[in-house]
């Protein structure tokens, strides 16, 4: 292979992980070494060529090459195996709809979540049960690094100068999940939004860190809990729309099968019944950002209206993963100005 990367000779591994922090290479983590000969094994498992570009990075513009993909990865800690999930994320990123360049510079804390869906997230050993979110599994760590690395080396997004999120939140290390399909009674996300059963896909939204929510009992009473969780003041949901996710555990998206819902009904329950009073928004909204998102159906006369946290229901997004407990987890997105999910099939 032909790579167009600037070569670097140093003396040992330990001189490799120091130059990158030195020239600001690195997310504060320590990285593997990018040689030639793991960038080019990653590469190889793409069937992709190294020049291919996918387009510019926001908001620094740095070109997404193949070959500079497959190098955060390999500095990630990334298998080779696992190279085709990040460009189809990447691709994901890229289209308008998500705006990530909005998403790298905003002062909101929202981070671009990855979700791998189909019989490859099993095949790479993605975490989808117990601690979805959180640490001990080599794909999902990587993974997510790797597209936050490429994000931080091609997009700019450094803390306080491009990246301007107020607080932030741990997901700008990494932030990956799968689906668990074999566990879901109903049709998982990526067959929802446009892809074939049994295919490969990922989806990608930005949102904040998962919130906790205590889910548990019969339909009425999860839904109730979910409802107030969804509907809080201080949500950009509810004060600009946009998306929103619900992370729903496997023995919860039983029990609502159980009790005779289908997820679109679910979606709409919520998309009903998560709202929040008109006169009690404008109250707290300083920024007075509501009306610039809100659809003109909204009664913007009527403080007694009740304003839903999205435009329509389909923007609810529902996914089956983690632990089969009591626990349920809301990841509340940007708003209407962006970070909205993108669905992408893996190519291998």
């Amino acid at each position: 292979m032909q790579f167009t990367s600037e070569q670097i000779d140093v003396d040992d591994y330990h001189a490799a992980v120091e130059l990158f922090f030195e020239r600001g290479w690195t997310d504060g983590l320590a990285i593997v070494p990018p040689t030639e000969e793991l960038v080019a094994a990653t590469i190889a498992a793409s069937g992709r060529e190294p020049h291919e570009e996918l387009g510019e990075i926001p908001p620094a513009q740095g070109i997404a090459t193949i070959e500079k993909l497959a190098i955060n990865s390999v500095m990630a800690g990334c298998r080779p195996e696992y190279f085709p999930v990040i460009i189809a994320a990447v691709e994901a990123l890229l289209e308008p709809e998500h705006n990530l360049n909005g998403v790298q510079t905003t002062t909101h804390c929202c981070v671009p979540l990855t979700i791998v869906h189909g019989p490859i997230a099993t095949q790479l050993k993605l975490n989808a049960g117990d601690g979805v979110f959180g640490n001990g599994f080599r794909a999902n760590g990587t993974i997510g690094r790797a597209i936050r690395l490429i994000l931080w080396n091609l997009g700019g997004n450094v803390p306080g100068e491009v990246d301007k999120s107020t607080q932030a939140h741990p997901g700008k290390w990494s932030f990956c999940i799968a689906e668990k399909e074999e566990a879901n009674p109903w049709e998982p996300l990526y067959v929802e939004r446009g892809i074939e059963a049994g295919k490969n896909a990922v989806t990608v939204f930005s949102c904040e860190a998962p919130h906790s929510v205590l889910c548990y009992g019969t339909v009425k009473q999860m839904l109730a809990s979910l409802v107030s969780s969804l509907s809080g003041l201080g949500s950009n949901n509810v004060q600009a729309m946009g998306e929103t996710l619900v992370v729903l555990n496997p023995w919860q998206a039983r029990q609502f099968h159980r009790e005779g819902w289908s997820k679109p009904e679910v979606r709409v329950y919520l998309w009903e019944h998560a709202r929040a009073r008109l006169g009690d928004i404008r109250a707290v909204d300083a920024l007075g950002i509501s009306d610039q998102f809100w659809p003109s159906w909204v009664e913007k006369d009527n403080d007694d209206y009740r304003v839903p946290i999205t435009e329509r229901p389909r923007n609810i997004h529902i996914v089956v993963a983690g632990g089969e407990t009591y626990f349920a987890a809301l990841c509340p997105g940007w708003g209407g100005l962006g970070g909205f999910a993108v669905t992408k099939e893996i190519q291998q």
